[in-house]
């Protein structure tokens, strides 16, 4: 083992130190795995407005929900996250023109494809298995279910409020079909009013593998307090 030390002899001082500050430097992918090493949290948050009607008239509910991704980072690697999901007892009836409808969340079940009944409100997958992988600073995430996915199944009632909507049940009908809205209908029409009692599904994220950078802090928003459906997504650090 002399060569080694032949050659550290013969060098100048400021290039010993500069070697010397080479070796114990980490290198990018050292730094990269120490910004990126601990535990995650996704959360994906917004609501859906499930609306038996066409666009501008109707009338329905709007239901916020929750869904929470964490997962673990180790030696540059991904370990196996899980997700959680759940809907938010913050109904808001929704009416278009303002005043026509009067809706309200009601109990109710339905059936699910394998013709196992269930009660509504209902979330298909209240936990669930998260896989992933990283590259080059990005994480994937791909949930552990297959199609149809994670949805929020909702029971809820509608009524047109003193105004005789001729043509409304028509109209939802139609609209259900250009939509392709998940829903079950009963209508009624009695000599004062019109009732529509719906059973409908909406869809949950992820609805497949999602690819996002992994940075603390980051986010993504899409919609609007008022619009028919919003999501937004914050992906957190939860240690140092």
């Amino acid at each position: 083992m002399s060569y080694p030390r032949a050659g550290l002899k013969g060098m100048r001082p400021g290039a010993y130190w500069l070697l010397l500050w080479a070796l114990l430097t980490p290198g990018p992918q050292c730094a990269a795995a120490e910004t990126t090493q601990g535990s995650w949290q996704l959360q994906i948050s917004g609501h859906h407005s499930f609306v038996f009607g066409e666009t501008g008239f109707g009338g329905g509910v709007r239901i916020p929900w929750e869904v929470v991704i964490q997962f673990q980072v180790r030696d540059g690697d991904y370990l196996l996250g899980s997700g959680s999901a759940r809907w938010l007892d913050r109904v808001e009836g929704l009416s278009n023109p303002p005043g026509w409808f009067r809706c309200r969340q009601v109990a109710g079940t339905y059936l699910d494809s394998n013709l196992t009944l269930h009660q509504t409100p209902r979330v298909r997958f209240a936990a669930f298995p998260v896989g992933g992988r990283l590259t080059q600073g990005r994480v994937r995430l791909q949930p552990g279910y297959q199609p149809p996915g994670n949805y929020l199944a909702v029971t809820y009632e509608c009524v047109d409020e003193g105004v005789r909507a001729e043509n409304w049940f028509a109209l939802a009908e139609r609209g259900k079909q250009v939509l392709g809205k998940r829903q079950d209908v009963e209508t009624r029409r009695d000599p004062e009013r019109q009732v529509a009692r719906v059973r409908e599904v909406a869809a949950l994220p992820p609805e497949r593998s999602i690819e996002l950078p992994l940075e603390d802090g980051w986010t993504f928003s899409q919609g609007g307090a008022d619009d028919g459906s919003a999501v937004s997504f914050r992906l957190q650090r939860l240690d140092d």
